[in-house]
Order: structure tokens, then C-alpha cells, then sequence
């Protein structure tokens, strides 16, 4: 009997190692309390300060929350009116842009983007698939990025714009001058043809 007792022994250290071994292997589980203090004491401190500090932490959330539901109200207000006055602009150049693609962050990839004069951006995707909204119902970051790359373009609209009206403005400044003194050189003329009637009954 002493020679079958040796393997079942064997079997058992050898089940015991593996065993030890995987436990070993497992990783360790974080608990914010230690479960090794022997205080009760301090185990308890303990409890109390990351109750304080988990309170502390869930108020400082309450903030920043209210802060940013604040901040995201004001910058769609913000946003409303920025493309509500360019699209006024727009409209009143009779412009619109085309959008490099790479320089916005769309999610989709995006072969044309057009603003055009009412202020309206359309994208133009693969398989000539297109979507068209107002430039405030996109996101701030596309609004933005959008901003960026017209905001150039028009100052050199405008600046172009002006000097058509100009050069109109001195079109009819000058026909106004020339068709003012034609007009008074008649009026002498009209008033002069009374007094040679009269001259010529004499």
C-alpha cells in the first residue's frame, strides 16, 4: 500500500502548485478601503473621508454641469446670430464659397462643399449623395472650421463688391452733372424764346 499512496500524493502537491500559481496570476482587484485594517477606527476615518471627498467630488460635477448647459446655450445663441447676419451678407453680395473639403472635420468624407448666397452649406459625399441645411444646424466645430475659411474670402468679396459700387457711384456722378447742365442750358434757352417773340412784334 505504501507504494500507491506516493502518486496520489505527488498528484495532490502538484494540483496545490497550480492551484497557488493561478491565484498568484489574477490581478489584483483596487478597493478604495483596505480590507487588511485590523482598526476599526480607522477603517471607519477612512469611510468617512472618501464619503467627504466623493461629496465634494458630486458637486464639483453639479457645477461644471451647470456651467456647461450654460455655456452650450449661449454658444448656439452665438451661433444663430453669426449665421444668421452672414447669410443677410451673403445674400446681399449674391456670394457663395466653395469649402475645402480637408479643412473641415466632417465624418463622412466629402468630395464638394458649397456655401452658398442664403447661407446655406451643401455637402456633396461619394455617389453624388448630397446634403444640404443651414450653416447653424451643423456642428460648432464645422461652423467654425467654416468660419475660418470664409471669413478671408469675404473680406476680399466685399473689398471687390465696394469697388463696383464705386465705380458705379462715379458712372452716375458724372452723367448727373452732364444731364443737370443740359437741362439748365434748356431752361435759359425756353425762357429766352418768350422775350425774341416779343422783340420780334416790336
Amino acid at each position: 500500500m505504501g507504494e500507491n499512496v506516493q502518486p496520489s500524493q505527488n498528484k495532490e502537491q502538484t494540483q496545490k502548485a497550480e492551484t497557488q500559481t493561478q491565484v498568484a496570476q489574477q490581478p489584483e482587484v483596487f478597493c478604495p478601503v483596505s480590507l487588511t485594517d485590523a482598526s476599526p477606527i480607522g477603517s471607519e476615518n477612512s469611510k468617512a473621508e472618501m464619503e467627504q471627498a466623493m461629496q465634494e467630488l458630486l458637486k464639483t460635477v453639479n457645477e461644471e454641469g451647470a456651467q456647461l448647459n450654460q455655456f452650450l446655450a449661449n454658444e448656439s445663441k452665438l451661433i444663430l446670430e453669426v449665421c444668421t447676419s452672414l447669410a443677410a451678407v451673403l445674400k446681399k453680395l449674391g456670394a457663395s464659397f466653395n469649402i475645402p473639403p480637408e479643412n473641415i472635420p466632417f465624418k463622412r468624407k466629402v468630395r464638394k462643399a458649397v456655401l452658398n448666397k442664403t447661407g446655406e452649406l451643401t455637402l456633396t459625399y461619394e455617389k453624388d449623395e448630397n446634403h444640404s441645411a443651414p450653416l447653424a444646424e451643423y456642428p460648432p466645430d464645422i461652423v467654425m472650421a467654416i468660419l475660418w475659411d470664409v471669413i478671408p474670402e469675404l473680406a476680399r468679396t466685399m473689398t471687390v463688391y465696394r469697388k463696383r459700387l464705386n465705380t458705379r457711384a462715379n458712372f452716375f456722378e458724372k452723367v448727373r452733372k452732364e444731364l443737370k447742365t443740359v437741362a439748365k442750358a434748356m431752361e435759359n434757352e425756353e425762357k429766352q424764346e418768350p422775350n425774341k417773340d416779343q422783340d420780334s412784334r416790336c
